[in-house]
């Protein structure tokens, strides 16, 4: 099949142009709109994990010195997790960001891979975003195990009188 490249019926009208300019503007700013986008979340998400982590470290044990074990384990993993999983969204939003790699490339392998430079630019930007994706969805998944797992600390049954509470200072040196 032989296709022969033919001129348009009708020369590009002054709003073809227009939209051309128009969508050449929106790909040049992708990149930085996104990465802007993923600084803000980086920052938000700092603040986020050092409170959270800063409470954890100051409440933590008096919070759950009482818990029967096993309530106590269930807000362990929750409050943990959510930690953790905090952690990773901040890590996910500070590559999208900053990038997740190096890129080594050449002007011919862009044109080769991607056809234009702009098409690169767009090609980071789209990568970049779905790490933002990503970086969002890990902390609302924190925000629920965080949440869920402070509800069990109000809602985990009293401890019964007269049981020994559970302190480093309680456990033998034999057993440490």
């Amino acid at each position: 099949m032989n296709l022969v490249p033919r001129l348009p019926a009708q020369p590009p009208t002054e709003t073809d142009l227009a939209e051309r300019d128009r969508f050449q503007v929106l790909v040049r700013e992708s990149l930085p709109s996104v990465r802007a986008s993923a600084e803000a979340w980086r920052n938000g998400l700092a603040a986020f994990v050092t409170l959270i982590g800063a409470a954890v470290v100051i409440k933590g044990q008096t919070t759950t010195a009482d818990l029967p074990p096993l309530w106590r384990l269930a807000v362990t993993v929750l409050i943990g997790g959510g930690l953790a999983l905090a952690v990773t969204g901040l890590w996910h939003a500070l590559a999208a960001q900053s990038g997740t790699r190096p890129l080594a490339v050449t002007l011919a392998d862009i044109h080769r891979e991607y056809g234009s430079v702009d098409g690169f630019e767009v090609a980071i930007a789209i990568r970049a975003e779905r790490r933002l994706t990503l970086a969002r969805r890990t902390v609302a998944l924190a925000l629920a195990c965080l949440f869920i797992g402070t509800v069990l600390t109000w809602w985990a049954p009293a401890p019964q009188p007269g049981s020994p509470r559970m302190t480093h200072s309680s456990v033998t040196p034999a057993a440490r």
